[in-house]
């Protein structure tokens, strides 16, 4: 007879690669795409990020550094390649107040004061008129409403 050892009850205990979180970051993912590809909740891994002996903190602050240089690294050849787009995508960029294609336009627009004054106009060209006195409704005769002789019976 074969004796079977029970399972072990309880969660499986959750392993969060920092190398692979710094990885996945550095390839330009956001939190939660790093979680999806780990496959656990972002609960879990903001948990595991806040304990300071996990070191996912800074896996991700490294992983993002990591990207951001290597993609700063190629725009940089990229120029130096003389490349017309690269060199606008980078000065629309870093000095946006300069090279920005896009003109912004400030306006403020008080809908109250534009009511206000456009009623003081119609009431300054309208001419005065009276208005027509109320006049009651006719009334309906008894005849007209079919009650009269005959209508009961």
């Amino acid at each position: 007879m074969e004796v079977k050892t029970p399972k072990k009850r309880g969660r499986k205990p959750i392993n969060i690669d920092p190398d692979r979180v710094e990885h996945l970051a550095s390839q330009g993912l956001g939190v939660m795409d790093i979680c999806r590809s780990l496959g656990v909740g972002w609960d879990t891994f903001n948990k595991y990020r806040e304990k300071k002996n996990s070191g996912i903190s800074e896996a991700l602050d490294k992983g993002k550094s990591k990207g951001l240089a290597f993609v700063t690294s190629k725009l940089m050849e990229t120029i130096e390649d003389k490349n017309f787009n690269a060199i606008s995508f980078y000065l629309r960029n870093r000095a946006p107040e300069d090279w920005s294609d896009r003109q912004v336009v400030d306006h403020q627009l008080n809908l109250g004061d534009v009511l206000t004054q456009a009623r003081e106009r119609i009431i300054e060209h309208a001419p005065a008129q009276a208005l027509p006195e109320r006049t009651q409704a006719p009334t309906v005769s008894a005849s007209a409403k079919g009650e009269g002789e005959g209508a009961n019976e």
